[in-house]
């Protein structure tokens, strides 16, 4: 259990910086002008943040986050260095007791049926929030 502690916290304190980052470069691409139109209207800057900037970010944002988290999905099997038991220890674990190579192909396709799906899923929500281009 340890182990999956310490493999729980490496990806946390990884992918969180990533997303900060992407998060940060989100909020700094937004124009000064869409400050500057939320102050002519009247708005407090927790008021221009949050209905104004933060809405612009979340659709800028979805392609890196998208890209992040498919990564983190395949990085998983990376847990197998510090000998957590994840989904490729156990196909080996088939492949040396068996002689079988079917696991490898099923975990193989696992993960690419599970991107392909995030792939899908985020996909449809660029598309929904593209509403300004054709």
């Amino acid at each position: 259990m340890d182990r999956f502690v310490a493999a729980l916290v490496a990806f946390v304190i990884n992918y969180s910086c990533y997303f900060s980052e992407i998060y940060r470069g989100g909020i700094e691409d937004i124009p000064v002008g869409q400050y500057e139109a939320g102050q002519v209207l009247g708005m407090t800057k927790p008021q221009i943040f949050f209905k104004v900037v933060l809405l612009q970010v979340v659709k800028r944002i979805i392609p890196p986050m998208r890209n992040e988290i498919i990564t983190l999905v395949k990085d998983t099997s990376l847990a197998r260095i510090i000998a957590v038991y994840e989904i490729i220890w156990a196909d080996q674990i088939f492949i040396k007791s068996d002689g079988l190579l079917w696991p490898l192909f099923y975990t193989g396709a696992f993960y690419l049926i599970f991107n392909g799906l995030l792939t899908i899923v985020f996909g449809r929500i660029e598309k929904k929030l593209d509403y300004y281009r054709g």
